[in-house]
């Protein structure tokens, strides 16, 4: 695959030549004028979904669930395109391995033209855990990492977008993982939470930190370890911080939290933020009116789409 022209969003590995995306949102971006183009494509180990934007026009995309045949996408006339092929499911379901992307035309160069760098972590709402049913189990089927809350206002606002996000993980803990000490801090560095690469931390403008439900969950279990598991908890959130403050001095923080309407989470996210504000001068907290309608007590679609309303509002007041 000819990589020349070709903007990769979110973290990847290219390896054999093949480029390997990992996280929902992550995908590809090119320019290209012509009949016609094929993406020679794959999930793996399991199928999955993308989505395919033209002239970022979010609300005509096109869902393609990827089989073993190439996608070809056709347009009505020969003028100028620019698209987007994005990840629609979280890295726990799958990996986007794509081949090669073939032009019935040319790809041309472009502008970027993003607005600014965001990176975000985040759990199973990040990763839009079943958020198109209310009824079942999640699956790559009623799961979306495209429409959930952090990536749509996002890519409303041409950001350019560096999510991690991964269900049942915590910042530092969580009672899914094995052992239940690891976290999200153990992969910040990483290109996904199952350690396939080393990533390097570049500037950005905002870091987006929406995690603490899977922590607390861990953290009540043993009431005689609460207080230190809260210490740790802070700490490991303190050094993501840190790390991208080293890069960029200016970088704002967004801590987010209630986004399942979790009140029993929110003393974490409140003890966090007021130890945290005293070293930070561009940290911020925000607490959702959040929904747990859909699988497993997450929140809907239309929950979704009413966050991130109010997180397009919350970021341009920080930007």
């Amino acid at each position: 695959m000819n990589y020349q022209n070709i903007k990769i969003n979110g973290r990847y590995v290219i390896k054999d030549n093949d480029l390997i995306l990992y996280n929902g949102g992550s995908g590809i971006s090119f320019k290209m004028q012509g009949k016609s183009f094929t993406v020679h494509a794959l999930c793996i180990p399991r199928p999955g979904y993308i989505y395919v934007v033209i002239d970022r026009e979010f609300d005509k995309k096109t869902k393609v669930l990827l089989s073993n045949e190439p996608y070809t996408f056709s347009f009505e006339d020969d003028k100028p395109h620019l698209v987007d092929i994005i990840k629609a499911n979280e890295c726990n379901d799958n990996a986007l391995k794509i081949n090669n992307l073939e032009v019935d035309g040319k790809i041309l160069s472009f502008d970027h033209k993003f607005k600014n760098k965001v990176v975000v972590y985040g759990d199973s709402t990040v990763a839009g855990f079943g958020i198109l049913a209310k009824t079942g189990e999640a699956s790559i089927h009623n799961s979306d990492a495209v429409q959930d809350f952090v990536f749509s206002a996002l890519y409303e606002l041409n950001m350019d977008i560096d999510i991690m996000s991964a269900s049942g993980y915590g910042l530092a803990f969580s009672i899914y993982t094995c052992p239940n000490n690891i976290g999200i801090y153990d992969f910040y560095k990483k290109v996904g939470v199952h350690k396939q690469a080393d990533w390097t931390i570049e500037p950005c403008g905002l870091l987006i930190i929406s995690l603490g439900t899977n922590d607390n969950s861990y953290i009540q279990e043993d009431p005689n370890k609460k207080e230190e598991r809260i210490k740790e908890f802070i700490q490991k959130y303190k050094a993501i911080i840190d790390a991208y403050i080293e890069v960029n001095p200016n970088t704002k923080i967004l801590m987010i939290g209630g986004t399942l309407k979790e009140e029993n989470v929110y003393y974490l996210y409140e003890k966090t933020f007021n130890y945290l504000k005293t070293l930070y001068k561009n940290l911020y907290l925000h607490i959702f009116n959040g929904d747990n309608s859909a699988i497993s007590n997450h929140a809907y679609v239309s929950a979704h789409k009413q966050m991130s309303a109010k997180l397009i509002t919350v970021i341009r007041d920080l930007l």
